[in-house]
């Protein structure tokens, strides 16, 4: 989610002072195998407290959490950047907010009370697909082969994923949750493209701290006004708020900025694709889903169908305009 300045040939706000290679080091591999175990297995956990309190409370408070610690983080680093986006950046920061994190992980998580963790994590990593298509009509990015195979297979296994004989077509809770998992995804994918078209100039924590409080203007009197289910405080619940407030949220951006300072960007997001991988595992072993020959195919196309969409252009055929 960072791009390069052209004077710098860096992000802004990038966490280190390593120059990006091809070359995945021990510590590269770190801190993406930090990413991968944040970010993939984190529906799973999310699933698992769903029985201790609702989806709209969670989010609220894993959100809020996060921004509060994230504030103070940013307080006393003291490296003279604002905390919040530069002035001319903050609509735009605040929109790409709302949609991969209000719109985002609200529909996520409200689909894993409908459905299995492990379809939900499918679904959302068929975001490089989803960014590519919407890459085609609003950055007007030219179409390559590799990025034509890469929709195909991908709806293939979306298709799979979705099958009547996979799929309950008369439970509505299944389409329903089906639905929000994909318009999440969506809005997940629509953010990043957003974020292509600007050439930012704001710390990096400075526009993730921008994106949580926009997303908290939502994500609070949404929590107030809809949330019917009492909170059970348990150790589990108390683990897995703690986790999200600190993990996927703050741990995990940090060593995301990090690996792309050391690594270019495709290959890093194709190193992120085995985030779903982690996930459907990791429900099989916690949640004990089970692991069927259609979840495992179609996990197997969507996965591929992201991989072809992250090609460097320079891997990629000689691009036709379609």
């Amino acid at each position: 989610m960072e791009k390069e300045t052209a004077s710098e040939g860096r992000r802004p706000g990038s966490a280190g002072e390593v120059p990006r290679t091809e070359s995945v080091t021990a510590a590269t591999f770190g801190y993406l195998a930090v990413v991968v175990f944040a970010w993939g297995g984190n529906y799973t956990w999310t699933k698992l407290v769903l029985d201790d309190c609702g989806p709209w409370l969670f989010n609220a408070l894993r959100y809020g959490s996060a921004t509060a610690i994230l504030g103070v983080l940013i307080f006393f680093r003291r490296t003279g950047a604002p905390i919040l986006p530069v002035p001319g950046e903050r609509f735009a920061m605040a929109a790409i907010g709302v949609l991969q994190i209000a719109i985002m992980t609200g529909a996520s998580t409200l689909a894993l009370t409908m459905i299995e963790a492990s379809r939900t994590v499918l679904i959302a990593y068929s975001m490089p697909i989803w960014g590519m298509l919407l890459s085609f009509v609003v950055l007007g990015e030219r179409v390559t082969a590799p990025m034509l195979a890469g929709i195909i297979l991908g709806f293939a296994g979306l298709a799979i994923l979705c099958a009547p004989w996979v799929m309950d077509w008369t439970s509505g809770s299944a389409l329903l949750g089906s639905g929000l998992a994909l318009g999440g995804t969506l809005a997940w994918a629509l953010a990043s493209v957003l974020y292509r078209t600007h050439r930012w100039r704001s710390d990096f924590w400075s526009q993730i701290f921008g994106q949580l409080v926009a997303a908290m203007v939502l994500l609070a009197p949404a929590a107030f006004f809809l949330e019917r289910q009492p909170i059970t405080y348990t150790m589990t619940f108390g683990a897995v708020l703690f986790w999200n407030a600190v993990v996927p949220t703050i741990i995990a951006f940090y060593c995301w900025a990090r690996a792309l300072d050391r690594l270019a960007v495709a290959r890093a997001s194709q190193v992120l694709l085995m985030s779903p991988v982690f996930g459907v595992l990791l429900s099989a072993v916690v949640l004990d889903e089970a692991l069927t020959p259609a979840l495992i195919v179609s996990g197997a196309l969507i996965l591929l169908g992201a991989v072809l969409s992250n090609l460097p252009r320079s891997v990629a055929a000689q691009p036709a305009r379609v």
